[in-house]
């Protein structure tokens, strides 16, 4: 019997060119998701490969992508707050990062903020650094989704295919998913209520909005304002499994989830990456990052074997009918780590090898998968 399918695409800003890798192996080899669930720059891909858009196409549209098509200054960044801000950048990404319109941009002003420099006049330090909360601005992402990525909420709307995708709401700390169609609980089968219908452009900058680097996003239908999904939940796999419920309970599912950490099960050897200590600031950074985004996912990991086991369990007392469904999760991730700098960094070259290490590593999972 052919499964169902779903692909969960995990956050991670730059590092979603490795998507597009696992993307163009999976064409490869035929399989098509029925469900696609995208946090942060999973959404993005996630909302163009529900959209129509070929691994090709995606790939080519990653090799195209430089720091500027992503993001600006905003606007209201000062003279001394920009050039300090261009050094610092600088030694991460290689573009000299324009600032962004105000027409164009998603930064608010606010109406107080900490004075960076407090020995001097408030006018004169706010003349100097300008009023603004985040580093970032995510004016540019929003044109990009539309002339490179090719968005077109119409098209999403009438998929065969399922897209969710995570945000976080900024007041609450709540999880919420926005999704081109209802999804029901897989225990009880109602409506479930942190799920929101509709894919708007707003909706997939909420999913990107990381914290203090970009703003929030405001979203008017549900007059709350988001954060990254990734900030409480990097790979919705809950999520996945409930938008599967319109499928006969007796079909299989299938889970790619893609991560962008170092991952093996238990028992195996660790990576070689994992055997050793960080022995930077940044690596440190990196891997803090990175096993706290993993956190939730081994959780659920955990839920779902579980699950697998009352399956398993039911259909050796007989046909049914079955309460739980058979859940196969095949995890796609590098062999390192990639570098926390490299989330705001978008720069063709290096999108080109992640790809290549996406390919590869979708490649060897699958290869050396062994279902249940």
């Amino acid at each position: 019997m052919e499964p169902i399918r779903a692909l969960v695409l995990s956050g991670g800003g730059g590092r979603g060119a490795f998507h597009a890798g696992v993307y163009q192996y999976l064409e490869e080899i035929g399989w098509d998701p029925q469900v696609v669930v995208g946090t942060s720059i999973g959404a993005v891909n996630g909302a163009a490969i529900v959209g129509g858009m070929n691994a090709k196409q995606l790939a080519q549209v990653w090799h195209s992508l430089e720091e500027h098509n992503i993001q600006g200054l905003p606007p209201g960044m000062r003279g001394l707050a920009r050039w300090i801000a261009h050094k610092s950048f600088g030694d991460i990404m290689d573009a000299n990062l324009p600032q962004v319109k105000p027409e164009e941009a998603t930064s608010p002003t606010p109406d107080h903020f900490w004075p960076p420099l407090p020995l001097l006049p408030r006018w004169l330090a706010e003349r100097l650094v300008g009023r603004w909360i985040n580093l970032l601005d995510t004016g540019p992402l929003k044109r990009t989704l539309y002339r490179r990525f090719g968005f077109d909420e119409k098209k999403i709307a009438e998929s065969a295919k399922t897209l969710l995708i995570a945000a976080t709401n900024v007041q609450t700390g709540e999880r919420v998913l926005f999704s081109n169609r209802a999804v029901s609980k897989y225990e009880t089968g109602e409506p479930r209520r942190d799920v929101f219908p509709g894919i708007t452009a707003e909706r997939i900058l909420a999913s990107c909005s990381i914290p203090l680097v970009y703003p929030w996003t405001y979203d008017e239908a549900t007059r709350a304002h988001y954060w990254d999904g990734a900030v409480v939940a990097n790979t919705p796999l809950g999520a996945a499994l409930d938008a599967m419920k319109n499928a006969p309970i007796d079909v299989p599912a299938q889970v790619v989830v893609v991560l962008m950490t170092p991952w093996w099960e238990a028992g195996q050897a660790a990576p070689q990456a994992a055997r050793r200590m960080p022995d930077s600031f940044g690596e440190a950074i990196t891997w803090t990052l990175d096993w706290a985004l993993l956190a939730s996912f081994r959780e659920r990991l955990r839920l779902i074997d579980a699950y697998n086991r009352f399956a398993e369990r039911e259909r050796a007392e007989g046909p049914g009918p079955y309460q739980y469904r058979l859940v196969d999760v095949v995890i796609v991730a590098p062999q390192d780590f990639l570098s926390a700098a490299r989330i705001i960094d978008y720069d063709g070259d290096v999108s080109a090898k992640l790809i290549e290490m996406g390919y590869t590593a979708a490649k060897q999972a699958f290869q050396t998968h062994v279902v249940g």
